[in-house]
């Protein structure tokens, strides 16, 4: 499903304890039990669930828990072969048959319904990704073609949406050329690979620009790869090692193998290229390369982003070096660079109107003035909290992440284990900025340069153990590894504009869009933290619901689930609770 489908909406912190304001609980509307356990959900745009077993594709309706439909041909799914078209009730998937799914057919089903739209002809190869691209009208299907000779190698497909032809195909690369990483969920036992280290195509007109193996120039009509700049990633082993690729003007902006390029959007010609940004780190030149995961260009500079927190599919690692720089847009001369970081470093955020850029490591929030040839340190603000950590006030922190998202700062990197509260994204409300750390939720005026509002958090003593205690949901993940989004959330009015221009969909579609158009004009962001709560006379973990717009507690639910997994519709008031891998619970927020 779409990663940033509630980008802002959701914020997940597991293991920790609210000392907020007693929020409005929650009220228990369905419950369903499944006969194998859940390997993956997700919520359509429509609001949809969807649960992928081992065995099956099954949709819910989220208002009664009825099951839509079952799928029983779609097995051994995860979230990176199920994908939903934007603006359309079209999921795509891949069937897999044959010793080790070496034969894999892709076809469209209508969500709402569970028919299949349209099947493609079966491939013998290997699944690696599908890229829905509706404003084009089609789908790219990628597979690593088996045969000999030049008839094996990596397969770009296009299909039609509507009807599944093939448009065009192109061979990208010849056979293991393109390194692969384990795919998000898969078991430790002969795991899956595919292209889920990689960020989205970024596409602008008819040219999809495309990060396997540095930055290649694809015609979405006709298939030709027009050109292709090749550099190695950040480090192999890793996911998202390439930094999203960034278009301004007539220019593309890109790294990978420790530098940053500019490139020629229309002839792939390199314009610059950096020296190695490892060389800011001493010693750390004559070792391995930093990992520069951010690129963004503004007021004729290029600003970078350096190290940060990266994962192989089953462990998350913090890498260093950590900073910033910056270059001359057109010259690619070094004008800044900051090297001081301290235990962690969240996204760049860039607030043109004010000539900022933002960033905060693990002890102040920091703003460069960027209006003129070099950026120029303008303040930096100390993360002072309302309340202090004592010794039994502190979680255990644990390594891994709930949901495979890696927005996770090694704990054991703090100086202090009173003060594990290093941030880990900042984003933008609509009058001030939130810095999301592990203890705690901040508001900060861009304006006033201060905090306006502090919310604290502390664990739970033992509830969880030394299980994954933290993690951040779609929005913190990709602004952590500054991923370009593709569409926005459901409350701007881009969503609204998009889904009258769907083409191809059904009536009910129409309709159902068109009630959830209407309540995103309701919706209060929250970020949801796990802790203990009280509903009556019970207590134990669950959820508080917190306003980014005021720092309030402002909803609970009790869970009783040490390791919950769950989603929310927020446009919908509503939170599916998986508890224990087996049974589904929906409440009203």
């Amino acid at each position: 499903m779409r990663t940033y489908q509630f980008l802002n909406s959701v914020l997940l912190v597991a293991g920790l304890l609210v000392s907020v304001g007693e929020g409005v609980a929650a009220q228990e509307m369905w419950t369903a039990k499944l006969k194998e356990k859940v390997e993956w959900h997700a919520l359509t745009q429509l609001g949809t669930l969807l649960v992928g077993t081992k065995g099956a594709v099954q949709s819910y309706d989220p208002d009664t828990g009825a099951v839509l439909w079952t799928r029983e041909d779609l097995v051994k799914t995860n979230a990176h072969n199920a994908r939903e078209v934007p603006t359309t009730p079209y999921l795509l998937c891949n069937l897999s048959s044959g010793t080790m799914g070496s034969k894999v057919t892709l076809q469209a089903i209508d969500y709402l319904s569970g028919e299949t739209v349209w099947q493609a002809p079966e491939i013998l190869g290997q699944y690696l990704a599908t890229y829905p691209l509706p404003e084009h009208g089609i789908a790219i299907f990628v597979f690593n073609a088996w045969g000999n000779g030049d008839q094996s190698g990596m397969v770009l497909r296009a299909h039609d949406l509507l009807t599944g032809a093939t448009k065009w195909e192109t061979k990208f690369a010849k056979a293991n050329s393109v390194p692969l990483h384990i795919a998000d969920g898969s078991g430790k036992f002969m795991p899956r690979m595919d292209l889920s280290g990689y960020h989205d195509p970024v596409v602008e007109g008819n040219v999809a620009y495309l990060g396997f193996t540095g930055v290649h120039a694809l015609d979405l009509t006709t298939g030709e790869i027009k050109w292709g700049v090749e550099f190695k990633p950040g480090a192999a082993g890793f996911k998202r090692t390439y930094a999203p690729i960034r278009i301004d003007g007539d220019r593309l902006y890109s790294a990978g193998g420790g530098s940053v390029y500019a490139i020629n959007k229309t002839t792939g010609a390199i314009i610059w290229q950096s020296d190695r940004i490892s060389s800011y780190a001493g010693l750390f030149q004559a070792r391995e390369n930093a990992i520069v995961s951010q690129v963004e260009p503004a007021n004729g500079k290029v600003f970078i982003r350096f190290g940060g927190n990266f994962s192989n599919g089953q462990a998350v690692v913090l890498r260093e070096p950590l900073g910033m720089a910056a270059f001359d847009a057109q010259t690619g001369d070094e004008v800044f660079k900051f090297t001081k970081a301290k235990e962690g470093i969240t996204n760049l955020m860039v607030l043109p109107e004010r000539n900022t850029v933002l960033f905060a490591d693990a002890a102040e929030l920091y703003g460069l003035d960027i209006s003129g040839a070099a950026p120029v340190e303008k303040f930096s603000v100390p993360i002072e909290f309302k309340r202090k950590m004592g010794g039994g006030d502190v979680a255990k922190i644990g390594l891994g992440v709930l949901g495979g998202v890696s927005g996770i700062v090694k704990a054991t990197m703090a100086q202090s284990k009173a003060r594990l509260d290093v941030p880990v994204a900042i984003t933008r409300r609509s009058g001030h900025i939130v810095v999301m750390g592990k203890q705690h939720l901040m508001g900060y005026d861009p304006v006033a340069q201060e905090f306006k509002w502090s919310t604290y958090y502390a664990g739970p003593g033992d509830a969880l153990g030394d299980s994954a205690l933290f993690a951040v949901t779609a929005f913190a993940a990709v602004a952590g590894n500054a991923q370009g989004m593709a569409a926005p959330s459901y409350s701007s009015s881009q969503y609204s504009d998009a889904v009258k221009n769907t083409h191809g969909a059904l009536d009910r579609y129409h309709a159902a869009a068109g009630k959830r158009r209407s309540a995103t004009e309701l919706v209060t962001e929250h970020a949801f933290v796990l802790t203990q709560v009280e509903d009556g006379r019970k207590k134990g973990v669950g959820l508080m619901g917190i306003s980014l717009e005021t720092g309030e507690g402002e909803k609970q639910i009790l869970l009783n689930d040490k390791q919950p997994e769950y989603s929310v519709d927020e446009p919908m008031n509503r939170l599916f609770h998986i508890k224990g891998g087996k049974q589904i619970t929906a409440y009203s927020l």
